[in-house]
């Protein structure tokens, strides 16, 4: 029998939540850290997805490692609770790596300023050597970000702030999407929506993992129109429309708990189970790991 190949992606989870962090005994299986994923592809590159407080613990364990591999942050967009631990994150201060940070435009000053204002006074304390090893890159939507033999698109989500969706490709494809904060609005029905559906459709088709924004509840979906989140029902049914072979909810509201994350997970598998597909429905808690 022939060894099976290695593992195109390897992805870890080390902040699920959205918002705000919500640590406490009604979040402990699911977390209460804000976005951060890491991804590591097979020629050993290391890319981080969103710099949110799960990023303090991912640099703690980084720090016990011997690689000594650049870090390739990148950011979907600048909203606190997706920076919020990029400041605690300790290879910033250590003397062994080098740490990149991309992002999109913002909506006002340049990715040199926000990075500054958010590392310096009176935000964050001086600290000596921070930006010493901290290089910037602006990243327009027509540019991959390309680390070893992976390659980053963006996609323009639907979410105040110039919020993007990713897709982490390899030299077989797409491998997972990532799109934490991202208004799907199956109820918009203008030509717009329906044209800017369409395309995320098609950038998505068959993506193995999808992680995406599962911030409402459908019956909540109402009351927060326009606010740039979708239901876990609308994850699930963008899964099923692009044919994904996963879909992670993702973005856990702060006022979830785990026991209605594990209901929110069992109505999105009743409603594949009716459409007869084969796609799988998890949601992320801290330290999930999986493999593409």
């Amino acid at each position: 029998m022939a060894p099976a190949a290695p593992p195109r992606f390897r992805i870890r989870f080390w902040g699920t939540r959205g918002t705000c962090p919500s640590p406490g005994p009604r979040t402990v299986r699911y977390g209460g850290n804000t976005p951060c994923l890491e991804v590591r592809g097979g020629s050993d590159s290391l890319v981080v997805l969103d710099a949110g407080t799960g990023i303090r613990a991912l640099g703690a364990q980084l720090m016990h490692e011997q690689d000594g591999l650049p870090v390739h942050v990148l950011l979907t967009h600048r909203h606190g609770d997706h920076v919020l631990g990029l400041p605690h994150f300790t290879p910033l201060t250590a003397q062994t790596r080098s740490v990149t940070i991309c992002c999109g435009d913002g909506e006002a000053a340049s990715l040199q300023t926000f990075i500054d204002t958010l590392l310096s006074p009176p935000m964050f304390p001086y600290v000596d050597g921070m930006m010493r090893r901290l290089q910037l890159c602006e990243w327009p939507y027509a540019t991959p970000q390309v680390v070893g033999d992976t390659r980053v698109h963006r996609f323009a989500a639907q979410h105040p702030g110039e919020a993007a969706i990713f897709r982490v490709d390899d030299s077989h494809g797409a491998a997972l999407a990532y799109a934490p904060d991202n208004e799907l609005a199956y109820h918009d029905t203008t030509p717009r929506m329906l044209a800017w559906r369409v395309q995320l459709i098609e950038w998505l088709y068959a993506v193995p993992v999808l992680v995406h924004d599962a911030t409402y509840m459908h019956s909540e979906l109402p009351r927060h129109r326009r606010w740039g989140h979708s239901s876990a029902v609308e994850a699930t049914q963008l899964a099923l429309d692009c044919k994904a072979g996963m879909v992670v909810l993702f973005h856990h509201h702060p006022d979830r708990d785990d026991d209605s994350i594990e209901n929110m997970v069992e109505e999105c598998r009743a409603l594949v189970a009716t459409s007869g597909s084969p796609l799988r429905v998890l949601a992320a808690w801290e330290g999930l790991a999986l493999t593409v």
